[in-house]
């Protein structure tokens, strides 16, 4: 992982945070203007705490996302930018970022703002595309939103929440499903794959933040 490409020194995060601020309070969205807030704080708390390396990244990360949506309104936009670097502090080759809608028949589907090409040859972190849909509720990325909590296997294979791969993923080693939950709804989720060594609740802790920005961020746009 890099630890320098997102991570940002403490003059530009203030001129970030700032900026957002100024955005929050002219928009008047509580959603984004609780996202910056929590952005501020989390920042404060990892000074105080001395929180690693990854944490830094991650946090910045998020608040870059957040000033591309303060700029350009788009959700997708704001998660093309952050996907690279979820994968990077995660340390996993593959995963999207959606956005959790209803069918006509009232059933929960995943909307992937950005998810990695993996049908690419050679895809890398930056091979990205969007507006993928996930309706089988029998999978492991299903599970997150029927269990509406951390979905963690590292042997997915033999896991009962697996329903298979579509037809020509390549096998999947090692799998991290977390919801996004804004006032206890369900508003998105994470899926990532494929970490070497698999994934532990160090990496569920260390995406806390994730879920609580990115379930805002959809939240904010819900809510112009």
């Amino acid at each position: 992982m890099s630890s320098n490409r997102s991570n940002v020194p403490h003059t530009e995060w203030g001129n970030l945070i700032e900026n957002l601020n100024t955005t929050a309070e002219d928009r008047g969205n509580p959603f984004f203007q609780k996202a910056v807030l929590r952005l501020e704080s989390l920042w404060k708390e990892r000074i105080t705490n001395q929180n690693d390396e990854a944490s830094a990244v991650l946090l910045s990360a998020l608040a870059q996302a957040l000033t591309v949506y303060s700029t350009t309104t788009s959700v997708t936009k704001a998660f093309v930018h952050l996907l690279p670097e979820i994968l990077r502090v995660s340390q996993s080759p593959f995963g999207f970022l959606a956005e959790v809608r209803y069918s006509g028949l009232n059933k929960p589907y995943l909307y992937s703002h950005a998810v990695t090409d993996i049908y690419k040859p050679g895809f890398g972190l930056h091979d990205i595309v969007t507006d993928l849909q996930f309706h089988n509720l029998d999978t492991l990325n299903g599970a997150i939103m029927t269990g509406r909590r951390p979905v963690l296997t590292n042997d997915p294979p033999n896991d009962p929440r697996s329903g298979g791969l579509p037809f020509g993923h390549a096998g999947l080693e090692a799998f991290l499903g977390l919801p996004f939950l804004v006032d206890d709804d369900l508003v998105g989720a994470t899926s990532l794959g494929d970490r070497p060594g698999g994934y532990s609740e160090r990496e569920v802790e260390l995406l806390v933040p994730l879920c609580e920005i990115g379930g805002l961020m959809i939240a904010a746009h819900r809510n112009r």
